[in-house]
């Protein structure tokens, strides 16, 4: 005979239907009910439905601001809501910086919800730091995993780190590139590879007179965009993508659409013309619409065969402070434009641009800090990446 409270539900039904539903913070929440609890949202295959579900698809932001004073930076994140509308700012996490002459900020990469957090300086050299390592950070769980430090070659100039993740193998991991130059010799590169869960870091093999690409003249500082499993830079005209595919772990490259037209854009843009739009790889050029209040976004919508759409985005040049390019695409299917900085008319209220590409229309949207933290305005806050909750745990 049944109770009165009728029959229960299979609990896989429970624990891999219905909880995976349920957005991020709550789940965080019954990680303090119990062992089992904590141990099943843990577990990859809930991970994975929880992402896989989709009910978490709400934009997050993650902004910066350092204080000179205490050599102290803050991160902060805020919401896209339903109401395409933005949540107060919260406080997620503070970093000491290096005390050194040159200022040193971690900047960041976000995949599937995790952030990977590294110092970021071309001027520096040996840049890595055993006082400051690369971190992967979970904003959602707030979460910290400090990679071990790597010692660089006596005669590395410059350090540069580049975060990706693979589909096919669900892996995590973070390419760390070191210009080599020697006092006698060829300038040469060493390539190093950290897999999330592993302890040490892999040194990788590349032959150089094997790729298709002029390593020597290469931006590897640039900040590069991670989609369908590769890591992409762009090289510059009239040269191509160069890929650095996470599975294989092999470098190849990709040519532009035919009908691009490439220039270096007048804003302070950290990744250049290579942007993330919405999963899939974007480029951003075309001069000559710039005196149209315009722009080009090539957009390559079939990876397997290198099918480019373009589209044209027009905006009034008042909505913006100098000119604008695309920054990420939003669960409201709007693209966050940035410029060459977060206007700030309000000390304590800052302002991000939002194109509807429907009806190519405009909207601005107020970013609000806490009274605790607007000090930190003077120093001017800067806009990282964008990211969906996740519930990816770092240390199983």
């Amino acid at each position: 005979m049944e109770s009165s409270d009728g029959p229960e539900l299979p609990s896989q039904v429970t624990c891999f239907e219905i909880l995976p539903r349920l957005p991020s913070k709550s789940l965080m929440r019954f990680r303090c009910v119990c062992k089992s609890w904590s141990s099943l949202t843990r577990n990859p295959s809930f991970v994975s439905a929880h992402q896989n579900l989709g009910c978490n698809k709400h934009t997050h932001l993650l902004l910066t601001a350092s204080d000179k004073t205490t050599k102290q930076q803050h991160f902060f994140s805020l919401q896209i809501n339903q109401q395409e509308s933005l949540t107060p700012a919260a406080h997620l996490l503070t970093l000491q910086t290096p005390p050194t002459e040159n200022e040193r900020l971690y900047t960041a990469q976000c995949m599937n919800g995790l952030a990977c957090l590294y110092l970021s300086n071309t001027s520096a050299p040996k840049q890595t730091d055993p006082n400051h390592p690369v971190r992967i950070f979970n904003p959602c769980t707030r979460e910290s995993l400090s990679l071990p430090h790597t010692s660089p070659a006596s005669c590395t100039a410059h350090v540069t780190h580049h975060f990706g993740y693979s589909p096919l193998t669900n892996e995590y991991k973070v390419l760390q590139v070191q210009k080599l130059i020697p006092a006698l010799g060829d300038v040469h590169f060493m390539f190093k590879v950290f897999k999330m869960g592993a302890s040490l870091w892999r040194h990788i093999e590349v032959d150089l007179n094997d790729i298709s690409f002029d390593p020597l003249n290469f931006p590897f500082h640039r900040r590069s965009v991670c989609v369908n499993g590769a890591i992409h830079w762009m090289h510059g005209t009239p040269n191509p993508i160069v890929v650095f595919d996470n599975e294989d772990e092999k470098f190849r490259v990709i040519p532009l659409p035919e009908d691009y037209t490439c220039f270096t854009h007048l804003v302070s843009y950290p990744v250049g013309n290579i942007v993330g739009v919405g999963g899939y790889l974007g480029l951003i050029g075309d001069r000559s619409m710039m005196k149209n209040e315009a722009m080009g976004l090539w957009i390559l919508k079939d990876y397997e065969n290198l099918n480019w759409v373009k589209e044209i985005i027009v905006f009034p040049r008042w909505a913006v402070s100098g000119y604008a390019v695309p920054f990420c695409s939003i669960h409201t299917d709007e693209r966050l434009l940035q410029s060459s900085g977060l206007s700030r008319q309000n000390p304590a209220c800052m302002k991000v641009i939002l194109y509807n590409m429907k009806n190519e229309s405009l909207r601005r949207s107020d970013i609000v800090f806490p009274d605790k933290w607007a000090y930190l305005t003077r120093t001017r806050f800067k806009l990282l990446t964008s990211y969906e909750e996740s519930i990816e745990p770092l240390i199983r």
